[in-house]
């Protein structure tokens, strides 16, 4: 009898030429080095890039004036900026409009965006993200001042941010005046300028529509309000920058 495996002793019996010891403790090894290596390898597989995941759909109140309410156009609910914006998103996110026509952020200005009906709405909603755009009716208003609007612009930021539902804010530069040069030149010196400094305080987002509109009268056709071709660039804009949230 012979076994390539087995081998003769000195007294004639066929014996295992590795002791039993250690054919357990050889195993014992074998199956920890096997764990090793597949923890190695779940380890490599999870280096990857990590599942893109899809933005949560938000809920996105709309402050200002007459351009975010979509004063001027024929159907505003189908092509103003605030509802064309959902659809370009396209992740299930809502708009709500809060805006009024002819308001300021001037607390002693003509016409305060805090004390319309639509603000008393606004302070009793939800939602996650905030756009405010607010200064047109700022520069034409003749109680202008640039400090005043500055600090009252910084107070209805942080009002904004200190609602229960914590919302992230973006402030956005209104569009060009093209009904008046002088107009203009008081929202691209005092008004963006303010605009901008409160934004870097309060850690809120800007969006520039004066400079979007720039080279683009077309787009306004009484100066002021932005026609339909406007408010679809509007849209476009804002949305991008929603996108990168």
């Amino acid at each position: 009898m012979s076994s390539k495996g087995f081998g003769r002793g000195r007294d004639g019996v066929y014996r295992d030429p590795i002791p039993r010891g250690m054919l357990i403790r050889l195993a014992i090894a074998a199956a920890a080095l096997l764990c090793l290596l597949g923890f190695a390898v779940v380890r490599a597989c999870g280096r990857g890039e990590e599942p893109v995941q899809a933005p949560r759909p938000a809920s996105i109140s709309c402050v200002g004036d007459s351009i975010t309410f979509g004063f001027g156009l024929s159907n505003r609910d189908a092509t103003c900026w605030t509802e064309l914006l959902p659809g370009l998103l396209d992740d299930g996110s809502t708009t709500a409009n809060f805006g009024v026509t002819g308001s300021c952020a001037l607390r002693d200005g003509a016409y305060p965006w805090i004390r319309t009906a639509l603000a008393y709405r606004f302070w009793e909603s939800e939602e996650d993200i905030v756009i405010l755009m607010l200064g047109t009716n700022d520069v034409c208003d003749g109680r202008w001042d640039a400090a005043e609007f500055e600090r009252d612009y910084a107070e209805l930021v942080a009002d904004i941010q200190a609602k229960p539902s914590s919302p992230q804010v973006f402030v956005m530069i209104p569009p060009a005046i093209y009904a008046s040069p002088d107009l203009d030149a008081r929202l691209v010196e005092e008004a963006a300028p303010a605009i901008e400094r409160v934004a870097e305080e309060a850690g809120a987002t800007v969006i520039d529509l004066h400079a979007l509109t720039a080279g683009h009268p077309e787009w306004l056709p009484d100066g002021i309000h932005p026609n339909e071709e406007g408010n679809e660039a509007i849209a476009e804009l804002i949305a991008e920058v929603l996108e990168k949230r």
